[in-house]
């Protein structure tokens, strides 16, 4: 099938291929033969019609319900710089199966961007006035339902497999896939004996953290490492256990023989969203693989972690707490509990957890001289902004500004106003089309002109909404900052809920250097113009207290 190529336009093809999701049978790591078949078809039509080839798109395995797709993204790249001007695919199909955005890209998108779409086996073609281009719609909606109908098939067997038993997820830290049957589970020796361990030794009396330091100890990698082995790199926490992974494989009833799946389903066939099943609705199927571990030992730990679960109390709430973050690591800074003289420490968290692998440093500073210190320097830059100069200043900002909304809102009226024009004769031509007063090339000839006119407008009104949010978002903001001033400098006992609103967070150095990060910027314009002396919390050493920008 060949076609005549206009002469005055140089095309720069660009072929796109997708292998259905449902192809399940193609060999793994290797291109199946249906994107071959697609490759030959296109290349074929591409030297029939002397077409100038630039680029190859191929999204293997990929659902065509979703637009979100690597390769297609890498094209759509690519004809936003000029790269390519046209597409070519094996039918509509390959280019998605969900009518409504397959639909806007022939009929919106690629037409707005000159490009020439091409569906070889469905004679689409838009670069041509033919019935062909005009079904095309209607094309897309079948494809569609051909996704849903395909969908509800798949589903119907995956669910199938679960009430089966069949393992349908990634092996679990303990086993392997079955190389004989890839929804059947095998004991991994290796991972399968530190399991054990964990579950001997928490049945033995040890605590989740000294069963976690215990495996840190030893370096025996953590489970998200655990397959990376082979490639070398290593993670920043490489070998070293949260309690967190020890309970959640404490609370894995996998490793008694029971696989339980179908926990969320997705919203629907078009959608990535997940929602959460109730338990009740969720597939159990026991004796499915060699257990790990005997049920009667996994309901022993089952009885002794909900026995232990919430029993960490927090007795005191202190007014940085949260706020505080470690310069060196990036974790967060602890603050521990009073002492028998009564002083409070703060302490790197990631330190008291895993100093004794060489992790970062202790930070240690008295909290309550800290609080005290820290308190003072959000009065004095308080104080600073409430300066009566730079409120005059301010003032009289906000009063020029108030022509210049004015105009803009008025603008933006006026546009719209234009769009709705335009809308109307688009109207009153598409009925003149449908009862033959004019051709359908006059139409789409107009049309496409009076699109191009409402999507300037659009734009227009776009940008002039954004400088004006953006000037009434900035008056808001000095507004709300003038009251919370007003108001932290009023109260003698400010409240967590008030230092939230002005500070982001608050580094601390290994050196006992704070950082301030204030959430307003001209609070950290006026704090880099003053410096405040403070006493170093252990040596009674000064040292500069600064925010940085």
């Amino acid at each position: 099938m060949g076609y005549t190529i206009m002469n005055n336009i140089d095309y720069k093809v660009g072929i796109y291929i997708r292998l259905s999701r449902e192809d399940e049978e193609k060999e793994r790591y290797q291109e199946s033969e249906s994107i071959g078949n697609q490759r030959t078809l296109l290349m074929q039509y591409i030297r029939q019609n002397k077409l100038n080839f630039i680029s190859e798109y191929v999204d293997d395995g990929v659902t065509g319900t979703s637009f979100d797709r690597p390769a297609f993204n890498r094209m759509i790249a690519d004809i936003e710089s000029g790269k390519i001007n046209m597409v070519v695919t094996k039918d509509l199909s390959r280019l998605g199966r969900n009518y409504v955005q397959s639909g806007l890209y022939i009929e919106n998108y690629f037409p707005e961007h000159e490009v020439r779409f091409v569906a070889i086996l469905d004679n689409i073609d838009t670069a041509y006035d033919n019935s062909n281009n005009d079904i095309a719609p209607f094309k897309s909606i079948l494809n569609e339902m051909y996704a849903k109908d395909t969908s509800k098939k798949i589903n119907s067997v995956l669910q199938a497999k679960r009430n089966n038993g069949e393992y349908l997820g990634t092996a679990p830290y303990g086993y392997k896939k079955d190389p004989e049957n890839k929804y059947h589970l095998i004991i991994d020796e290796e991972a399968a004996n530190v399991v054990k361990l964990i579950y001997e030794k928490y049945l033995a009396g040890f605590g989740t953290m000294q069963i976690a330091d215990y495996l840190s100890k030893k370096k025996i990698p953590i489970p998200s490492d655990y397959n990376k082995r082979n490639r070398g790199a290593k993670s920043l926490t490489y070998g070293l256990w949260q309690q967190s992974t020890v309970r959640f494989i404490l609370s894995n009833e996998i490793y008694t023989g029971t696989v339980i799946q179908g926990k969320r389903k997705k919203v629907s066939f078009k959608s990535k969203k997940f929602i959460n099943l109730p338990e009740e609705d969720w597939v159990k199927v026991e004796n499915m693989h060699e257990a790990i571990i005997s049920k009667e030992d996994f309901e022993r730990a089952k009885k002794v972690i909900e026995a232990t679960k919430g029993s960490r109390v927090v007795q005191n709430d202190y007014l940085f707490k949260g706020l505080l973050r470690c310069y060196d690591c990036g974790g967060y800074i602890g603050i521990r509990s009073p002492d028998k003289n009564g002083n409070i420490y703060g302490r790197c968290q990631r330190y008291g957890r895993f100093g004794k692998f060489d992790v970062c440093s202790p930070h240690n500073f008295n909290y309550q001289v800290f609080e005290e210190q820290i308190l003072e320097v959000l009065r004095q830059v308080c104080r600073e902004y409430k300066n009566k100069k730079k409120l005059e200043e301010i003032a009289k900002q906000t009063k020029s500004k108030q022509s210049q909304e004015f105009d803009i809102k008025s603008q933006i009226n006026s546009f719209k106003q234009n769009i709705e024009k335009e809308t109307r004769k688009l109207e009153v031509m598409y009925e003149d089309r449908l009862a033959g007063i004019i051709s359908l090339e006059e139409y789409m000839k107009n049309a496409n002109r009076i699109k191009e006119i409402v999507k300037n407008y659009e734009q227009a009104i776009k940008e002039l909404e954004q400088e004006l949010s953006g000037e009434n978002n900035k008056d808001k903001n000095e507004r709300r900052l003038d009251n919370l001033v007003e108001e932290f400098l009023k109260i003698k006992n400010p409240t967590k809920e008030i230092i939230r609103e002005f500070i982001e967070k608050i580094e601390i150095h290994s050196d006992k250097q704070v950082d301030i990060y204030f959430n307003f910027k001209p609070l950290q314009e006026l704090n880099n113009n003053f410096s405040v002396a403070k006493k170093e919390y252990e040596k009674n050493k000064e040292s500069k207290i600064k925010k940085l920008a």
